[in-house]
């Protein structure tokens, strides 16, 4: 055999053994890539997943619930009694200082807003109004493990046939720069007919 031949059989020899040995790198790397991807996302399933449990009625049916631990302020209920809106958030897991309320495009005005906790008193508190949003200073801190209830009475709508109404609320922790999102309200607006 010639020189040239045994260099190009060698070269030849030495690409198989590299490709070989970058395909098993190739295979390895799928395989381990996989493998952890596979334990992420069933040990992120398992921390996501809601608890279920049943309770029963007196009516003797059953009604499956899913059981949430929330530990931040959240909206818990929201609606309208005759002219007043009522948006009611549980302060959780924080206390909160002040609560900004986005007001929908169709509410034209409103009297007054009214705030109180969850016994009905009055809470003591600033509140400064411009065309798009209420800001509520309470004057006092509202303890985790309480409830707001923000009412606006005599309210207005630009559309009457218009039905729903959304309110955005956001609020500011004690000691904390910068606004939590703590939901959107809805409002739906019965039908007087």
């Amino acid at each position: 055999m010639h020189q040239l031949e045994l260099i190009v059989m060698q070269q030849s020899i030495n690409y198989k053994f590299i490709s070989c040995k970058s395909e098993d790198s190739i295979v390895k790397g799928l395989i381990f890539g996989s493998l952890s991807a596979l334990i992420l996302t069933t040990s992120a399933a398992a921390i996501a997943t809601p608890v279920m449990y049943q309770q029963s009625n007196s009516d003797t049916h059953t009604v499956s619930q899913i059981a949430l631990n929330v530990n931040v302020p959240h909206i818990t209920n929201s609606g309208a009694r005759n002219d007043t809106h009522f948006i009611r958030v549980a302060v959780v897991g924080m206390s909160i200082e002040d609560l900004m309320i986005s007001l929908p495009s169709q509410m034209e005005s409103f009297n007054k807003v009214r705030i109180v906790n969850q016994s009905g008193q009055e809470i003591v508190a600033k509140t400064e109004t411009s065309k798009e949003r209420v800001s509520i200073t309470f004057e006092q801190p509202v303890n985790s493990g309480g409830s707001v209830e923000v009412q606006f009475i005599g309210v207005q709508r630009r559309v009457p046939a218009e039905r729903i109404l959304l309110y955005g609320v956001t609020a500011k922790r004690v000691g904390l720069n910068g606004d939590i999102p703590i939901g959107t309200a809805r409002i739906d607006i019965p039908d007087k007919g």
